[in-house]
């Protein structure tokens, strides 16, 4: 399919929607533009002057509502428009490796149209966010957005609707959005929002499904909260042959920001990575994660939504993954939701691997970001744990001391019937883990 070109004197329009608890019809955010390559979002003035208004991202939350206002007004706060891309939190809500590509082709454009793509998603994103075409007259003072830079628009064009089968979450291994339909799962289409996850095995690593699930089983363990993954059989999926005939299972992965109706209606709950939280590109995900951690802890700290638990649970996490060998435990793999629609609490744990089970010891410069974050792990103790409650005002610091000891002994004892039924050579390497750091 040929791609797609932009007309240079016309601005193309989308809507931005927001699903909350308690309504029939999505707020109305505002809109987002593209000129050239210029790309903006634009809020409403109704949601602006909400004071009460549901949450898209702290990312648009200032310390005051006047201050929140002014950032949701700004004229060139890089959270608002950047020039090439989308800003970060719509940047963050792209696909990443061949899902990217897979939903670049069906769309016809370039995997770096970000607006395009974005568009073709934009029924089925994370969250409770909805992207589709313009359909009311824009304020004028939208449109004269884009003639800031002497680009003079002729007219506004609305984006061409989601694809049909179009869906976008995060990271790179292949998944597919699907519902259920009998007993099997097919690929949602249409409006309907996804109400699981089916990621397949990588033909790199062909034991992922098993080690993910795994890791799950082993949070689960501890306590965890996490999106209840496991590995099935690939026969209940309604996929090409070519797909269900290479591989034996899939990893089934609940979507936590679903919730399936009496009636069988699919209702988003919104939430939002850490990442898009505290700003951060896609490609920066692990870039300075002790401080996104400690944004992480103030905002639960803060929200009146979010308790003791919460933080506990941080913690909790921290440990396990350090004991797993968890190394993808970046700033895209820890969310806020807003079951609320306004107050954040921490979402469930998601995409855990122990991508320490493929480091090559013949190799140490592959995979050498998460080397360096397993390395940074391995310091992980009641010490740490202190020092970073401290950090961020936590007062409780001895009672997250305590849920280090208790994560440890927890895992200690009883990871090893769970591992007595996992892959031999996962087994093996976790063990000596466990024996290395459950003390």
């Amino acid at each position: 399919m040929p791609l797609k070109t932009k007309s240079t004197d016309a601005i193309t329009m989308a809507q931005l929607l927001l699903h909350t608890p308690g309504t029939h019809q999505p707020t109305e955010l505002g809109w987002m533009s593209t000129l050239g390559d210029n790309l903006r979002v634009s809020f409403s003035a109704a949601y602006v002057a909400d004071p009460n208004r549901p949450t898209l991202s702290q990312l648009y939350i200032g310390a005051n509502d006047a201050e929140s206002r002014a950032i949701l007004t700004a004229r060139d706060d890089e959270r608002l428009v950047r020039i090439g891309k989308l800003p970060s939190y719509f940047g963050n809500l792209l696909p990443e490796g061949p899902n990217r590509q897979r939903l670049a082709d069906r769309r016809g454009v370039s995997v770096d149209d970000e607006f395009e793509l974005l568009a073709a998603a934009g029924h089925d994103l994370i969250g409770g966010l909805e992207v589709v075409p313009a359909t009311h007259d824009i304020p004028a003072e939208v449109l004269n957005l884009h003639v800031t830079k002497g680009l003079e628009p002729l007219e506004a064009n609305a984006v061409a609707s989601p694809s049909d089968d179009g869906f976008s979450v995060g990271g790179y291994a292949t998944k597919f959005s699907m519902v259920a339909s009998g007993r099997r799962y097919v690929i949602r289409t249409g409006t309907t929002a996804g109400e699981i996850l089916a990621k397949l095995p990588s033909t790199e690593y062909p034991d992922l499904v098993e080690n993910e699930a795994l890791c799950y089983a082993l949070a689960e363990a501890v306590g965890i909260t996490t999106a209840g993954a496991t590995s099935r059989p690939i026969a209940e999926l309604d996929l090409p042959e070519h797909v269900t005939k290479a591989f034996s299972h899939y990893l089934h992965v609940p979507r936590f920001d679903r919730a399936v109706q009496p009636d069988g209606a699919i209702r988003r709950i919104h939430f939002e990575e850490l990442a898009q939280a505290v700003g951060r590109d896609a490609r920066n995900k692990y870039k300075d994660l002790p401080q996104a951690m400690q944004a992480l802890l103030g905002v639960l700290k803060t929200s009146p939504a979010s308790g003791i638990q919460d933080l506990k649970e941080v913690f909790r996490r921290w440990t396990a993954y350090a004991l797993m060998g968890n190394t993808d435990a970046h700033a895209k793999n820890w969310a806020l939701m807003y079951l609320d629609g306004r107050h954040p609490t921490l979402a469930p744990a998601y995409d855990m691997v122990c991508v320490s089970a493929y480091f090559d010891p013949a190799d140490l410069t592959r995979l050498g970001v998460n080397r360096a974050m397993d390395a940074s792990l391995s310091t992980w103790n009641e010490d740490e744990a202190e020092r970073l409650a401290k950090s961020v005002g936590i007062l409780q610091f001895n009672a997250m001391r305590k849920v280090v000891r208790d994560t440890r002994r927890l895992a200690k004892n009883n990871w090893p019937a769970i591992l007595d039924t996992a892959p031999a050579h996962l087994a093996s390497h976790l063990r000596q883990r466990l024996a290395q750091w459950a003390v």
